[in-house]
């Protein structure tokens, strides 16, 4: 269990600016949750994506209506998952250029892939052991499931921790959550941090997912060290996670939450030298830090839109160079990447929306895309802004959207 600090914890947020001033007083940044090719992402919210593009959705809907109509079914998007188009390498690097760049201040990377810890790996071989192991872990509990970031796995024991994280994900530990906590816990550099407390993931509903989310901090939020504010949910959302964090005791932090070729939207801020004195500043003194980067305050709906893009455009220099090699399915119960199946880029009705998509979203019509999706509401922030706002309603908050909780109190 996590040790109680002696002040309550103290989160602020500021604008990046573009003379620098905005991390003024600090020494380093930290960017946390990125995702690379070795994380597989559920496929089942492509076609609301699909939905928000001007022509292409309709496009989409009626070659979606013809293919139940062929098969006898809806195409089901469950069975299947996506892997992100960049190495661990690129999103590293892309990460270090950003905050070199943007702020001037030294860097901190902390990779988070889904169930997965290759892309540490990677880079500790390149780097060395002061590159963190981190993964985010899927927490199933009771009727639905949380992700918890895991930052910098203890050395020695990350092989057998992450073991036992996975075998609990996939329901077959005879491990109680608490003691995994616990034991995270027992590690003092290592960081927990619920991702997205807000997002529905298991698609309970509105009042459902609130309660699990409460039972959830009830029984648990002492062993958690921050709630995230996370860079691809609205403003409106994370403000209340702030609140949120403060009810819970324990600070906000910054996760971008990158999937694509865009680096991550928020950042953490520092003086700390390594990433162990970080995670220190947010157990033991509660303090956090975060700065909101230009790319945030772009449309929410258009910058999901580039990840997309980024997935399905071809990059023959990749691990994984086509969008079929991207994209894997079940097929009698063995998982193959569609270019299995599709060797030839699959059906015509298939290749005729990814050509409409990719033209949709390509960097010359993007522009012209993003008039026609919906502003979104912005940070108010001057220099610095400390935490005020109270919670409120949740449901006011969540994001709406596919697989989203719009939660009330």
């Amino acid at each position: 269990m996590s040790v109680p600090k002696t002040t309550p914890p103290r989160t602020g947020v500021r604008a990046c600016a573009a003379h620098r001033q905005s991390a003024s007083g600090f020494a380093t940044a930290v960017s946390l949750h990125a995702h690379t090719h070795h994380s597989q992402e559920v496929l089942a919210d492509f076609p609301s994506y699909i939905a928000r593009i001007p022509v292409v959705a309709g496009f989409f809907e009626r070659e979606m209506r013809a293919y139940s109509q062929r098969n006898g079914l809806t195409a089901d998007f469950r069975k299947g998952w996506w892997n992100p188009p960049l190495s661990p390498a690129e999103v590293y690097e892309s990460e270090l250029a950003q905050i070199q760049a943007s702020l001037g201040l030294a860097p901190l990377v902390s990779i988070s892939d889904h169930g997965n810890i290759d892309a540490g790996l990677e880079l500790q071989a390149q780097h060395g052991a002061g590159v963190p192991l981190s993964l985010e872990w899927t927490v199933p509990f009771e009727e639905g499931f949380f992700h918890l970031g895991i930052h910098n796995l203890p050395a020695g024991a990350s092989r057998d921790l992450f073991d036992s994280l996975t075998a609990y994900s996939r329901a077959d530990s005879a491990r109680h959550l608490a003691d995994l906590l616990d034991t995270l816990n027992a590690a003092r550099e290592t960081l927990i941090v619920l991702n997205h407390p807000l997002w529905d993931l298991a698609s309970l509903g509105s009042a459902a997912h609130e309660r699990l989310l409460r039972r959830f901090l009830a029984e648990h939020g002492d062993r958690l060290h921050g709630l995230e504010l996370n860079g691809y949910r609205s403003w409106r959302e994370n403000d209340v996670v702030r609140a949120l964090a403060a009810d819970a005791g324990v600070c906000a932090v910054a996760g971008g939450d990158r999937h694509g070729c865009a680096p991550n939207a928020l950042l953490n801020l520092t003086n700390a030298s390594s990433f162990g004195e970080f995670v220190q500043e947010i157990r033991g003194e509660g303090i956090s830090e975060i700065v909101v980067m230009p790319g945030y305050r772009e449309r929410l709906a258009a910058r999901k839109l580039a990840v997309a893009a980024d997935v399905l455009r071809p990059n023959p220099a990749a691990l994984r160079g086509h969008w079929t090699d991207r994209v894997s399915c079940e097929w009698r119960g063995v998982v193959r990447p569609l270019a299995h199946h599709w060797p030839g880029g699959g059906p015509l009705w298939v290749r005729a929306t990814i050509r409409a998509f990719q033209a949709a979203t390509s960097r010359r019509m993007m522009p012209i895309l993003r008039l026609c999706l919906p502003r979104d509401e912005q940070p108010a922030l001057g220099r610095h802004t400390p935490l005020g706002t109270p919670a409120g309603s949740l449901a006011a908050a969540a994001d709406g959207g596919p697989r989203e909780s719009q939660v009330s109190a």
